[in-house]
């Protein structure tokens, strides 16, 4: 008979440790290496030789009109700015306090490249169209 009085309790605190058990929640599942999707940057570095301050966008070909702002530079002054998309087409922006734009080319930089964007005291800063949006992601 003893031994059936031990054997309940154990019986017990198996059932509850197992019952506890399946209710908890394991964190989120960590990617294998293979699963993990890096972003692909580059880094750009302005020197702006003009005497406006500019904010500096960039703008994916893939998703035309939308920009990303990645910085500021004052006139005459060298900044790094936030990274930009590299490995796809973009276009970089400058754009002047009075909304005028200094625009490059589409171009593909290289995943990991530095990339120095000297921007001329002479740029040909244009009025930019009212439709176009901007992001400050």
């Amino acid at each position: 008979m003893r031994k059936v009085r031990f054997l309940w309790p154990l019986v017990t605190l198996f059932i509850s440790a197992t019952g506890c058990s399946a209710g908890f929640e394991r964190g989120p599942a960590v990617p294998k290496e293979g699963e993990v999707r890096r972003a692909a940057l580059a880094r750009v570095t302005v020197d702006n030789r003009t005497a406006h301050r500019l904010s500096i966008a960039f703008e994916a070909m893939s998703e035309p009109g939308r920009e990303v702002v990645v910085g500021g530079v004052a006139g005459g002054d060298t900044v790094r700015v936030a990274p930009v998309l590299a490995g796809e087409p973009i276009v970089l922006v400058a754009r002047t306090e009075e909304g005028s734009e200094y625009r490059l080319p589409a171009r593909t930089l290289e995943v990991d490249a530095e990339w120095l964007w000297m921007i001329p005291e002479d740029a040909p800063f244009i009025a930019s169209s009212p439709t176009r949006g901007t992001s400050h992601e």
